[in-house]
């Protein structure tokens, strides 16, 4: 048994509160290095055994995520009446070899062992040390909005160069006149096709065409209309029984705003001068041919932009001010989620806060951390619910597109990624293949359909919240930078209906299992990196779904077990029992 391949960590998402009774517990060895583990736990204050030894419950571990590098083995189980617990892991080797792993080492099981085990200790469970996550995040399904290109309903508020209607590309300073009232005009649509979850993105006023460059957190963007009918569309969603997520655009400003148009002007006597993180003044760098990019910048921005100066959230002023506006938006306008913008660019202490005020006011709010790298560590802060889910999409990306990793490696990174965080917060990661910063996905897929619907259908299965980003269901691409943003396309005959019918289905199927796929075990079936196929099982109670998904040239037998309801599939040969290339067959066992 490889020794240095057993490794826990207790107070973590290897050992926590899964419900205000239930303790998960998790350990990770190398692939299948042991025969079995037991779980030993018990109170630490139960009354002594005359012998001197440590007598706890016994419990099997099972082994749940597998791949070819480690394996994951979980136990659920009640709490001591006490809130109180410790425990060690007994290893049961291939050759007959046993070991105890406790807090201190790893070492021999012998009679005499348990005089001396040092377990790994939980001190006391309150109540409310179990991580809360939005219940109805569990269910949603997001439609994610590029306001300024989906629908123009009153043109009447529309920028001063507002182009016609889908009339070219858009690029980085286009204006379409898409707008909040264009987003209500669309709502019976958006109902029909079964998404329950508007992703508006940023709001406040900017100068841009995406408002990522706030000049007033408190007002509304004018191009999108006014703050009454921001309230119209919230609250129409939610008669809808939909959920509204904007984004908080909470660590830059844009170089219009108040704040930094007094910085330039006064310098260090402005009253705003510490509001940022200015090194020498006046303000300068010295720009290049990307007028997004500069050098030798004398104070600090996102991502080297001379234009979006970053905010000194460690500033007290800049701090109240900026919470004052979050509950500002969750007090007046309702709003269900927060998508905290690059939330990594900010400090874990503001976060912090920001989710003990948010979730005050609002306790189911979601929020949602946009974090491109592991976020472990922020969400055993409580600083969001979840987070932009990634580093999780990359992998899927890396082996489904572009082929960079064989078939046992993602599944390997997929685990990992997955035993990264608590159940709870896995349920409510947020899993979006693309969005307005990326290439469309049918432009990553190289505009093959058949291979866009399998990755969708492989992501809507996962646990965590699935997003779609406006137009993939009627097939709108976009290979350059900012033809991810083009116009909505209303014309039918513009549209493709066979993926706008395969989408409809998808949503329909999530949301009809979606306690299943987000609560439910993920069981990984065959797995062949050599033919480029996979099968995996999600249980829930005695509900089960199966799922196959063939990515090689090849086809791969299949035969429909009888008494089993197919739910949707792709490219199946039923008369020959086989599945096709990029084909998929979902089934309830």
């Amino acid at each position: 048994m490889q020794k240095a391949a057993v490794y826990h960590r207790p107070d973590s998402a290897m050992a926590y509160l899964k419900d205000k009774n239930t303790v998960q517990i998790r350990l990770r060895l190398k692939h299948r290095d042991v025969l079995g583990v037991e779980l030993l736990y018990a109170d630490p204050y139960a009354i002594q055994a005359a012998d001197g030894l440590w007598h706890p419950e016994v419990i099997a571990m099972k082994c749940l995520y597998q791949s070819v590098v480690a394996d994951y083995w979980l136990a659920e189980f009640s709490l001591p009446a006490n809130r109180r617990l410790e425990y060690a892991f007994h290893l049961l080797g291939p050759e007959g070899e046993e070991y105890i792993y406790d807090d201190r080492k790893l070492r021999p099981y012998t009679a005499d062992c348990l005089k001396h085990v040092a377990p790994f200790k939980l001190p006391y469970f309150a109540t409310d040390d179990v991580l809360e996550t939005p219940k109805w995040a569990r269910s949603v399904v997001w439609y994610d909005i590029f306001l300024d290109s989906f629908a123009n309903g009153d043109t009447k508020n529309d920028h001063e160069s507002t182009l016609e209607w889908d009339s070219q590309e858009a690029n980085e300073t286009s204006f379409f006149g898409g707008d909040l009232q264009g987003v209500i005009d669309r709502l019976d649509y958006l109902q029909e096709l079964g998404v329950n979850g508007l992703y508006l993105g940023a709001l406040f006023v900017a100068y841009s065409n995406h408002k990522f460059d706030p000049i007033d957190f408190y007002s509304l963007d004018p191009t999108f209309g006014t703050k009454e009918k921001l309230k119209e569309l919230i609250l129409q969603a939610h008669q809808r029984g939909m959920k509204v997520m904007i984004d908080g655009v909470f660590h830059h400003v844009g170089d219009f705003s108040l704040q930094w148009q007094d910085v330039k002007r006064y310098g260090r006597q402005s009253r705003f001068a510490d509001w940022f993180l200015i090194h020498d003044f006046p303000p300068h760098y010295v720009p290049t041919d990307n007028p997004h990019i500069a050098k030798s910048l004398s104070y600090e921005v996102f991502a080297n932009n001379p234009h979006l100066p970053k905010l000194n959230t460690k500033n007290p002023a800049v701090k109240d001010y900026l919470l004052q506006v979050a509950r500002y938006w969750l007090e007046n306008f309702d709003i269900d989620a927060w998508h905290l913008s690059c939330a990594d660019e900010v400090d874990h202490e503001f976060w912090h806060e920001f989710y003990r005020q948010a979730k005050r006011i609002k306790p189911d709010v979601c929020l949602l951390g946009q974090v491109k790298q592991d976020a472990s560590s922020r969400i055993e802060r409580r600083e969001f619910d979840g987070t932009t889910n990634e580093a999780l999409m990359g992998i899927l990306r890396d082996y489904f597109i572009e082929h960079e990793i064989p078939l046992a490696e993602m599944i390997h990174a997929l685990n990992e990624q997955l035993m990264k965080y608590r159940d709870q917060n896995n349920q409510v990661m947020l899993n979006a293949l693309d969005n307005r910063n990326t290439l469309r996905l049918l432009a990553q897929c190289g505009d093959d359909a058949q291979l866009l619907r399998a990755l969708l259908a492989f992501v809507f299965m996962q646990p965590g919240m699935p997003c779609l980003y406006y137009g993939t269901e009627i097939g709108l691409s976009g290979t350059q930078p900012f033809a991810n943003r083009n116009c909505m396309k209303w014309n039918k005959e513009q549209q493709d209906e066979t993926m706008h019918r395969f989408v409809k289905l998808l949503i329909s199927f999530r949301r009809r299992y979606s306690d299943l796929l987000t609560q439910g075990s993920l069981e990984w079936g065959q797995c062949n990196s050599k033919f480029d196929f996979l099968s995996f099982t999600r249980t829930l109670g005695n509900r089960k779904i199966f799922a196959l998904f063939n990515m090689g040239y090849g086809s791969v037998k299949f035969v429909l077990p009888k008494n089993a309801k197919l739910i949707l599939s792709q490219n199946l040969l039923e008369d020959q029992h086989r599945v096709g290339q990029n084909g998929f067959v979902i089934i309830e066992a």
